[in-house]
């Protein structure tokens, strides 16, 4: 009996004993108590510790001088272009405007198509109304430049520094950004123009998504009837290359690269659809511009009669498609035989332009 309750009595000790071994451990084990948004507040304030030394601000402040700050150049050198074309576009007079990009789809509209397509949408739904925004936006960000310019050559303290130049990076932030809303007279205005102009983005990318689906679905069930037969010539190469074990991927590999060239295939074919759409759209636009400018100045009565009915009557008048129409095959022969690109330096005038388009293309085709 006294041996049974030895026993007993050393069972519970070491179940007591293993008790505190489990509470050990949980003391031990740490779990997570803050959630994710609060540990990224941590780490970005314990970054304010790093030696300036440290690896993270060698490779920020080498991509800030290298990367970041020659960007922002190439941004003002094509904005300060930007302001003077618009100068240049405020003092032609409207048919002369309508030449220059009469010419310029005539003989680039095939580079640019989404964006020519994305025009077109955006001014039969936007309207007039489009154009009273974008010139709330623009004068907005005018007189937002203007403040900020003019901040910069505060000194209040009267020590021949700029204050803005003995500020820290975070009180520069707040400074721009109060000056920067104190120069908008009227938000409400601004907030309406920002709304309506996205609600036409998103109207616009909309269209062009169901305008280039139909291309797209084409060129893919072209692609899925070919697959076979590129699979029949093409597989055996492939399954000697990728060897036994790898056969399986072969049809995926096979049908994928059919349908991506099918794509690329269809982007081509809407490019060579919009390139005469646009020779066409161009070449009228020059001929109306010319003739209105010379019925202006009075040369067309001047011509003779052979030519030009007297009195002239441009709606009974054929000599304009005499212009755009041969125009309008120029541009596009052009276009086909360079490509769909663009030589230099015009590549580079028109970079921000081949930005938009690509984007846009990423925005329809994804």
């Amino acid at each position: 009996m006294a041996d049974k309750l030895a026993d007993m009595e050393e069972q519970s000790k070491s179940l007591v004993g293993g008790c505190k071994e489990v509470e050990d451990l949980k003391e031990q084990v740490k779990t997570r108590t803050k959630a994710d948004f609060s540990r990224a507040v941590d780490f970005v304030k314990d970054l304010k510790d790093l030696p300036d030394d440290s690896p993270f601000k060698q490779a920020l402040r080498c991509f800030l001088k290298w990367c970041v700050k020659p960007l922002i150049v190439v941004i003002m050198v094509y904005v300060w272009v930007g302001k003077q074309l618009y100068k240049v576009y405020k003092m032609l007079p409207v048919n002369l405007i309508n030449m220059i990009f009469g010419i310029g789809l005539c003989f680039f509209g095939g580079v640019y198509f989404t964006a020519i397509a994305a025009i077109e949408v955006a001014r039969n739904f936007g309207g007039s109304d489009m154009w009273d925004h974008l010139t709330t936006c623009w004068q907005e960000a005018n007189q937002i430049a203007e403040a900020t310019h003019k901040d910069d050559l505060v000194d209040a303290n009267n020590d021949y520094i700029a204050d803005v130049q003995q500020m820290s990076t975070n009180e520069l932030i707040n400074h721009k950004a109060k000056v920067a809303m104190m120069a908008v007279k009227d938000p409400q205005r601004l907030q309406k123009a920002i709304v309506a102009l996205l609600n036409i983005y998103i109207l616009v990318i909309a269209s062009l998504k169901f305008q280039f689906a139909k291309t797209v679905a084409v060129a893919l069930g072209i692609a899925d009837m070919f697959s076979l037969t590129i699979v029949r010539i093409a597989g055996p190469i492939m399954c000697s290359v990728m060897g036994p074990d790898l056969n399986n991927w072969v049809p995926t590999i096979i049908d994928s690269t059919v349908k991506l060239v099918a794509v690329v295939v269809a982007s081509y074919i809407q490019a060579y659809i919009s390139a005469f759409y646009s020779g066409l759209r161009g070449g009228q636009m020059v001929a109306l511009a010319i003739f209105n400018i010379m019925t202006e100045r009075g040369w067309m009565e001047k011509l003779p009669d052979s030519l030009v009915s007297k009195p002239f009557d441009p709606d009974r008048s054929y000599l304009d498609e005499c212009i755009q129409y041969p125009l309008a095959a120029i541009g596009f022969y052009v276009q086909v035989t360079r490509g769909f690109s663009l030589d230099f330096p015009l590549n580079l005038i028109c970079l921000p332009l081949t930005l938009v388009e690509w984007f846009l293309r990423f925005q329809v085709y994804t």
